[in-house]
């Protein structure tokens, strides 16, 4: 008998050990785990400081575009393709804020802008027509819209470095340019008159050295560009690109507005809750995207949720998600439920791209470029409606929070009794 009460003791305390060997294991493993996590964090951080994303000032679109701004300029100049040359940054700047690359419409006009050595050469430019305006060519009995350029904004992101993608956008934005005012690629114009096209590269710049054709890029320039294995087939896509896409951008985002059906707006008791059914804002404008609520006033505190009651955010509801209006019973106990609310409809982001044209006065006596700059819009329509719910018999809330107090005591109760007398007959075992 003592030799069987050794054995089983000896077996109890083996499993005893081989659990607490598993358990040592697993925790020097989670030590392991987490020493190694520690360092390859660590490791990333130090990469992270070292290995900075190249700063890109090349995006063409703002949210909010100026009525003016001033050019700047670098004196560093970059020529990627070929002998075609361009300053490395020319920028806007409006007060203390930099919005980025601007690019230039007139190649054979100038370019000035402010550098850290002459601040003076600053050039004001002050906001024009959209490029789906339609343009008259000088001298010529013709006119021309630009929409295509929003297509170049829309993909000036190209290879990461904004000094480069400066580069590649303005060469497409000019060749566009060309293609929009009817030059063929393998002519050169001395007018915007069509007649005076000629293949000859020999009056390519003037006694000054600047830039005489009014196309933007000589017949030259184009086939180097497009023999350029580097940099020239982004141009060239670019350019194809804006012809292919440049009638989508004609119509305007429409009319903006919201409705809410309140007649069909109802009212229910709902688990403590006065509720609304669903309710959906409706738009005659299929570019609906979201809308947002404001709650003005009401009587209680209002709760916005979806269909399933759960609370959602009043800041960007999908157009296609309806919501409901909730509001504790308690808080209308004693006058009916009244609310004023305000929903925002926000249609969908809206391209389009502004010519800003030189002010005449600033540099009196230098011709300059027009420049371009993008903007994204995020058309809104509001509406404001007045709720009122009818009379509604609601109950007692008090009364009944005490009943549910009441029952949930007594299946409290019931519980630890079940549980005592289950307990009594393994103890008697035990024993």
């Amino acid at each position: 008998m003592s030799s069987k009460m050794s054995s089983k003791r000896q077996i109890k305390r083996s499993k005893e050990k081989r659990s607490k060997d598993k358990m040592d294991k697993a925790m020097s493993d989670i030590k392991k785990i987490g020493i190694i996590s520690c360092c390859l964090i660590a490791v990333l951080l130090v990469v992270g400081i070292f290995i900075g994303p190249k700063e890109s000032y090349a995006a063409g679109f703002l949210q909010q575009l100026p009525d003016s701004f001033y050019s700047g300029m670098t004196t560093e100049s970059q020529h990627l393709i070929s002998d075609i040359s361009l300053p490395k940054e020319f920028y806007g700047t409006s007060g203390d804020e930099r919005l980025g690359y601007i690019y230039c419409m007139d190649h054979r006009l100038g370019m000035i802008g402010a550098t850290s050595q002459k601040p003076e050469l600053a050039h004001l430019y002050e906001k024009g027509a959209s490029v789906k305006s339609s343009f008259t060519l000088e001298s010529s009995n013709r006119t021309t819209t630009y929409n295509g350029l929003i297509y170049i904004l829309q993909n000036d992101n190209i290879t990461g470095d904004g000094a480069t993608d400066y580069y590649i956008t303005q060469l497409a934005v000019w060749w566009y340019l060309d293609r929009a005012n009817g030059f063929e690629d393998g002519y050169n114009y001395t007018s915007y008159n069509l007649e005076t096209a000629t293949t000859s590269e020999e009056n390519k710049y003037d006694s000054g050295g600047n830039y005489a054709f009014y196309n933007n890029l000589s017949a030259s320039d184009k086939q180097t560009i497009k023999a350029d294995s580097t940099y020239g087939q982004y141009v060239v896509n670019l350019v194809e690109g804006a012809v292919a896409n440049q009638n989508n951008y004609n119509d305007n985002v429409g009319t903006q507005d919201i409705t809410i059906d309140t007649s069909s707006i109802t009212y229910t008791i709902n688990n403590n809750y006065l509720e609304t059914n669903i309710i959906k804002p409706v738009s005659s404008n299929a570019n609906l995207e979201s809308y947002s609520i404001q709650i003005n006033n009401s009587v209680g505190n209002i709760e916005i949720v979806d269909e399933n009651n759960n609370p959602i955010s009043a800041d960007n509801i999908s157009a296609t998600q309806g919501f409901k209006l909730r509001v504790p019973i308690s808080d209308v106990q004693t006058e009916n439920f009244k609310a004023n609310i305000t929903v925002v409809g926000h249609f969908s982001n809206y391209y389009d791209a502004y010519v800003y044209n030189p002010n005449p006065t600033d540099h009196s006596g230098v011709q300059l470029q027009r420049a371009l700059l993008g903007l994204i819009e995020r058309p809104s329509a509001p509406t404001t409606i007045d709720l009122e719910a009818p009379t509604i018999e609601t109950p007692d809330t008090d009364s009944t929070s005490y009943l549910v107090y009441g029952i949930g005591a007594l299946i409290v109760i019931a519980g630890i009794v079940l549980i005592v007398v289950a307990k009594r007959p393994n103890d008697a075992k035990k024993k």
